[in-house]
């Protein structure tokens, strides 16, 4: 083989429009707290039909949520909560792993998952359901604005052109461990939470080159 035959795969990034709208898309839907959580316990749980207790590392969260220009000492951002009204309560301290600690878990989120006396979490069977109306209010999450906001720091390499919308949320379920397969098709626990469906883009491509960024 040549140079010339030669097509080395392009890196892509999510473009920081696109981020912007999905946190403006996030922060102007209900969506619990807890939410949040809940999408990092499924990504540690094997088998979303048969949930079992694993071990949570909520430090973790902060390759999510590390975002610059916050308040002193809060150095993460969440975009959403059940208030919509209250923009503050989107900047979380340093102290991820005390925010989800058995001691600390209120109600609503009791109803979602189990603690063990060892700090092991477990889903429930019918965890979905109970997401869906216990932290999403009955209204499904828009799964491209999660995808663009937990993944904003994310490569995307691609020998085939820009990636797609669905590349990129075919990325975040499985970054979750969540059930799909192609072309939008969502299955198991992801097709109970999330909405598929997104409101017109503010830019034409949601990636771009990477290293060409602003």
């Amino acid at each position: 083989m040549t140079d010339e035959q030669v097509n080395p795969a392009q890196d892509y990034v999510v473009r920081i429009e696109v981020v912007r709208w999905a946190i403006d898309t996030l922060t102007n839907r209900r969506i619990h707290p807890f939410f949040l959580a809940y999408l990092y316990l499924h990504g540690l749980t094997p088998d979303e039909d048969d949930p079992a207790p694993v071990n949570p590392v909520w430090g973790d969260l902060s390759k999510y949520l590390a975002m610059p220009g916050g308040p002193p000492r809060k150095p993460y951002y969440r975009p959403f909560f059940q208030e919509v009204s209250r923009p503050e309560r989107y900047w979380l301290n340093v102290n991820l792993a005390g925010s989800y600690a058995p001691s600390s878990l209120r109600q609503v989120p009791k109803r979602i998952v189990d603690v063990s006396d060892d700090g092991n979490f477990q889903l429930k069977e019918n965890s979905a359901e109970l997401v869906l109306e216990y932290l999403l209010y009955d209204k499904p999450a828009p799964l491209l604005a999660l995808s663009a906001f937990m993944l904003r720091n994310y490569g995307f390499k691609s020998d085939d052109g820009i990636p797609s919308a669905w590349d990129l949320c075919s990325a975040f379920l499985t970054e979750f461990n969540f059930q799909h397969g192609e072309n939008s098709l969502l299955a198991g626990d992801a097709a109970w939470i999330f909405d598929a469906d997104y409101p017109p883009l503010p830019v034409a491509n949601i990636f771009e080159p990477m290293g060409t960024q602003n």
